[in-house]
Order: structure tokens, then sequence, then C-alpha cells
């Protein structure tokens, strides 16, 4: 059994860990793009997002299992039974958030979210040297991340989506490009004319702004759920007259409540 000092410690350094990885996986996505510079960030932070993602519902089942069992940790069977299955590991926890009264829901847009990267998570960030080795046995992550992509561009004001396409017609016609494809693959694999890349690239600069929104407000009830399991757990020692083991948790998450107007103009997070 570990000692108490010693849990909490766990426990804190897998606060901090999931922070990290949050937001490193936040800040990726709203630099990411579809030219071969910007492209590498869909990668890196799908990953951290995978595992960040993991990490918290993880935490979240880890606590609950303390509350209803007198303060015992889970197994290491009971939680591997999990895998790297974020679709479950999110339904666990909503599960979790109603018996704490607390509503935790996804729109179409975050489920997609969570649908890539659950897949990606479970097996699609070996797509590459799967295709190599000629053992297709996942999704195209980048496929799979186009059409969150191109879900956030429709979602754009109608205005916006128009003044990106007059302003790629515009310097294709400057530049006399008005038949020329670009030299590389959109991230869904398909070939592109230069006019479709200038408005993919631009729109795709401004939709990572409402994706990363579409993400923090996916994770936001967490921070409640996190505070009231904390807190539940605190209770709980208090009554056994034991020494607290777990760290108000939701005190490493404070950006999980950040206003979708400043999420929107946010260019760095981590």
């Amino acid at each position: 059994m570990l000692v108490f000092e010693e849990e909490y410690r766990l426990l804190s350094q897998e606060g901090h860990l999931t922070k990290s990885s949050l937001l490193a996986g936040l800040d990726s996505i709203r630099r990411a793009n579809i030219d071969d510079q910007g492209r590498g960030f869909f990668y890196s932070g799908l990953f951290e997002l995978s595992i960040g993602f993991e990490r918290l519902m993880k935490i979240v089942v880890v606590l609950q299992h303390k509350l209803e069992n007198e303060n015992l940790n889970p197994t290491n069977n009971q939680l591997r039974a999990y895998g790297h299955n974020i679709l479950d590991l999110y339904r666990a926890s909503c599960s979790i958030a109603k018996k704490h009264n607390i509503e935790m829901k996804s729109s179409d847009e975050q489920q997609q979210i969570l649908e890539v990267l659950s897949l990606f998570g479970t097996g699609s960030r070996y797509y590459n040297l799967d295709q190599i080795t000629e053992s297709p046995r996942h999704e195209d992550p980048l496929k799979m991340w186009s059409e969150v992509i191109n879900s956030h561009i429709w979602g754009l004001k109608y205005s916006t989506r128009q003044k990106l396409e007059a302003n790629a017609f515009r310097y294709i016609d400057k530049m006399n490009m008005a038949s020329s494809w670009y030299p590389g693959r959109n991230i869904d694999g398909e070939l592109m004319l230069m006019s479709e890349f200038h408005y993919l690239y631009h729109a795709t600069e401004k939709a990572n702004f409402h994706i990363v929104w579409s993400l923090v407000s996916l994770l936001s009830p967490f921070y409640s759920l996190l505070s009231k399991l904390s807190h539940e757990l605190h209770n709980l020692a208090e009554l056994q007259g034991v020494k607290q083991t777990v760290p108000y948790m939701y005190e490493f998450f404070p950006f999980f409540l950040a206003p979708k107007n400043l999420v929107l103009k946010r260019k760095k997070w981590g």
C-alpha cells in the first residue's frame, strides 16, 4: 500500500503531466495547417491531446473509485481495462458526472473530435508505419482530422468564408495561377488547385481557433467534476481520520474555464 505522502505526490505529478499534455496539444492544434511547415503540428497535437484526455479521464475514474471504495485505489488491471479508448473513458466520465449532478455532453463537432482522438490513441498514430509495412489496420489520422477542420470551416460566418474565397481568387489571378496545381497534397490525400490551397490554408487558420474552443468547452465540465470529487474525498478522509491523499486536482486546470471570447483570440497555449 502506498504511504499517504507518496500517493499525494504521484497524483500531483499526474496533474502536472496531464496539464502539460493538454496545453501542448491545444498549442499545436492552434498552430497546425495544411502546408508542409504546419502539418507536423497536427500529429503532435493529436498525440498530446490523446495522452492528455486519457490521463484526465483516468484521474476521474481513479477518484470516483476511491470515493466508492473507502478511499481504496483501483487495481492496475481495473484501470488498464479501459486501454487507450478515449470514447469509453469519456462515457465513463459522463456517467460519473451524472452521479454528481454535473452535466457533461458533447456537440456533434466535439464527438467527432473525441472519435479521432480515440482512434489515434488506439492505433492510428502508427498509420504511416503501418502503410510502409503494408499493414493498413488503421485510418489516416490526418484524413480524419481534415473532416474536423471542414466542419469548423463551415461553422465560420458566411461572410468570412466569402471573403476568404474572394481573397484566394484575387491572389491566384494576380499571380496568374488560375489553372496551377499545388505541388503537394491536402492532408486528406487529395490533390489541390492553388486556389483551393490558398482558401483552405487561410480557412484552416481561422477554423483552428474554433477547434480549440470546441476542445476547451469539452474539457470545461471536468473542472467542476474534479472539484466535486476532490472535496468529497477530503471529507471522506476527515471522517476516516486519515491524512489527505488527494490534491485539489481541479487547480491544475484553470484554463478549462477560459471564456470563448478569450479562446478565440489566444494564439499560444504551451
